[in-house]
């Protein structure tokens, strides 16, 4: 007799007492396979994270000694340029020192020589109006 589903499926096996258990279509293999692949990748990202952070501060350690030496370089270049400029701006102030002490010698030659002119002309005109 056909049913409504199906044509003529049998339904009297559901009603035995004795109830035997199949294997399915291959649905648990593709889950287990699933599961296994999955946990396989979970290892081997937990592998690459903890070989990364164990060999990570290495790495960085190497880095920073290469920055530094770099640091210490830029050091040595620029503090020789400033010393170099440091012996220019003292050599600059001697010499102007110097210059101006030199200035302050030939002033003062020359305060004195115009002293010496100003009592020249007062005793000219001194003699001048003393003249009969």
């Amino acid at each position: 007799m056909p049913g409504l589903f199906g044509a003529g499926r049998n339904t009297r096996e559901l009603t035995a007492t004795t109830y035997t258990v199949e294997r399915g279509g291959g649905g648990s293999r593709v889950v287990s396979s699933v599961l296994a692949v999955c946990c396989l990748v979970l290892a081997g990202y937990a592998t690459f994270q903890v070989f990364s952070e164990q060999f990570a501060p290495a790495s960085r350690v190497s880095q920073l000694e290469a920055e530094n030496r770099q640091l210490r370089q830029r050091l040595v270049t620029e503090t020789g340029r400033l010393g170099e400029q440091l012996t220019d701006a003292r050599l600059q102030a001697e010499m102007d020192a110097a210059t101006r002490a030199e200035l302050e010698r030939q002033l003062e030659e020359l305060n004195t020589q115009l002293k010496e002119a100003n009592e020249e002309l007062t005793f000219f005109r001194q003699a001048k109006k003393s003249k009969p």
